[in-house]
């Protein structure tokens, strides 16, 4: 197998296995859709992936305009794969370097900005601010670390007890497990995350969902 070709293999597994490593995925991505107005908008989706998220959104309203970047070549080739979104815009892009030409209806991000360094999240947060149309929504559902190292013990233990309940093997608990920690210098505070979005402009701020280790904010222009 070449390593195009297990990569991919990666990503397909990762993204089958969501709903195991993610606690309460659910309620956590229908969440996230639910702010979407369900008229036909401009949406821009950041670190789109595989178009996870993306066929969600149009099963939602398949008449959304959404334009789609992401840094992995790979990921988009899975993407553009995918019959039902024929009819989205793709565009290799690393999103801390700059954001596509045009303005937006709505900005959403899924499992992405965890990704990044604080100093390049909050320029992000700034500019998507700048990106959307008055009355925009900034729809951002992701991981976050809690205020104290206590809590994060108590959080990961019962993460990787639900990754055991949902009947996920213990070397792929131990590699999730791994990649939280490789991310760990990245993560942001739910309280940390709020204060950004609220920086860069946005005067309405809601925090609709929040379980353990993940959360979901939204920010309106």
């Amino acid at each position: 197998m070449s390593h195009h070709e297990h990569y991919l293999n990666r990503v397909t597994h990762y993204d089958e296995n969501l709903f195991r490593i993610l606690p309460q995925a659910e309620l956590f991505f229908s969440t996230c859709l639910s702010f979407i107005p369900h008229h036909r908008i401009a949406i821009m989706e950041l670190g789109s992936g595989t178009g996870y998220f993306t066929t969600f959104m149009l099963g939602q309203n398949p008449d959304y305009q959404i334009t789609c970047i992401d840094k992995s070549p790979e990921m988009l080739e899975m993407a553009r794969r995918k019959k039902e979104l024929s009819g989205c815009t793709f565009i290799e892009g690393d999103i801390t370097t700059g954001l596509p030409e045009g303005t937006f209806d709505g900005v959403v991000t899924t499992l992405t900005l965890h990704h990044i360094p604080d100093n390049s999240r909050e320029k992000l947060i700034r500019e998507i601010y700048q990106k959307l149309n008055p009355e925009g929504c900034f729809i951002c559902g992701d991981v976050f670390k809690p205020e104290q190292d206590w809590i994060e013990s108590i959080y990961r233990s019962r993460w990787k007890n639900h990754m055991r309940e949902t009947g996920m093997p213990e070397d792929q608990i131990r590699e999730t497990v791994s990649g939280r920690e490789n991310a760990w210098p990245f993560l942001d505070t739910m309280h940390g995350f709020y204060r950004k979005i609220k920086n860069a402009g946005f005067k309405r701020i809601l925090v609709p969902f929040t379980y353990d280790m993940s959360g979901v904010m939204i920010g309106w222009k």
